[in-house]
């Protein structure tokens, strides 16, 4: 192999390797600024001791907030994300702490669902939506998925909550006024909570953190979803969504960032395609060291 085209192949191989590394279409270290958001019913920012946040709900009964991306990003089929968001739920009151949020791709940005168990997600169409309940919602969901936890993450669809895929959040499945909200492990504790949320194109990961807890909490491991056949379409917009009811608390994203590759997955690795390209880069610059040893 000549050394133009040893170099050319890994000019290509370190170039695939750095678009695959850097796709990020969504980076929040924090709300000061929310240019680039649509911010429907109670969603505003407010400062507090974690700076500039998105409280999506205040501390208040019969409250929905929602914040999409205002551009659209591109889901169609087998296409790929991953994105990671700290968030906070605090001053809860009421019955109980409520009701919690959801991380959603929609078709457009005008929807905002139901106050308290919807969390502002049901009735949105043409969705998917991965939900992080802290109110026990009885009665919503598919079989033996019935939403009867308090602590528990779950997939819903097209603004129905399904639960599917329901999973008590560090094994947790009441954390309520009586049976101790503030332990580790329930997510209404008041800790700076981090989620990372994959998606390689058929199957879902959702991993949580708890900081107290010492170690991550796997909530959703690779379950096989279609994203994209839910939206109708193969552009999606991105965000969030809460809602409280007689019980509420205070619902607050610290930041976001959202890519269209897997780079901010669980364990992610560049795209197959390109590591095989870099491979090749890789092998190239490798047969030119030898030529001149």
């Amino acid at each position: 192999m000549n050394k133009k085209l040893a170099k050319g192949l890994t000019a290509i191989a370190m170039g695939i390797y750095a678009a695959s590394s850097h796709a990020m279409l969504v980076t929040y270290n924090g709300f000061s600024n929310t240019s680039g958001l649509t911010l429907i019913g109670s969603a505003g920012t407010t400062v507090t001791s974690d700076g500039t946040v998105m409280r999506l709900t205040p501390a208040s009964a019969g409250q929905t907030g929602a914040a999409y991306s205002t551009s659209p990003i591109t889901l169609g089929s087998n296409d790929t994300f991953s994105t990671t968001f700290q968030f906070r739920f605090t001053q809860p009151g009421g019955i109980d702490p409520a009701d919690g949020i959801t991380f959603l791709l929609a078709a457009n940005t005008t929807g905002i669902g139901g106050a308290g168990v919807g969390m502002g997600y049901q009735g949105v169409t043409n969705s998917v939506a991965i939900e992080f309940d802290t109110y026990n919602n009885a009665g919503y969901g598919i079989g033996n998925n019935d939403g009867s936890s308090s602590n528990h993450v779950s997939i819903d669809t097209n603004g129905s909550l399904t639960n599917t895929a329901l999973s008590n959040v560090y094994g947790l499945q009441t954390c309520d006024f009586t049976n101790g909200y503030l332990q580790t492990g329930c997510m209404s504790n008041g800790d700076l909570w981090k989620a990372t949320i994959g998606y390689n194109g058929t199957n879902l990961t959702v991993v949580l953190n708890d900081p107290t807890a010492g170690s991550s909490f796997t909530a959703i491991n690779n379950y096989p979803i279609n994203i994209a056949s839910y939206l109708g379409t193969n552009l999606a917009y991105v965000g969030f969504t809460a809602g409280t009811g007689a019980g509420y608390e205070n619902h607050d994203i610290v930041n976001w960032q959202f890519a269209n590759t897997t780079e901010l997955a669980p364990n992610s690795v560049p795209e197959p395609a390109s590591l095989a390209i870099v491979g090749l880069g890789l092998a190239a610059i490798g047969r030119i060291r030898r030529q001149k040893a």
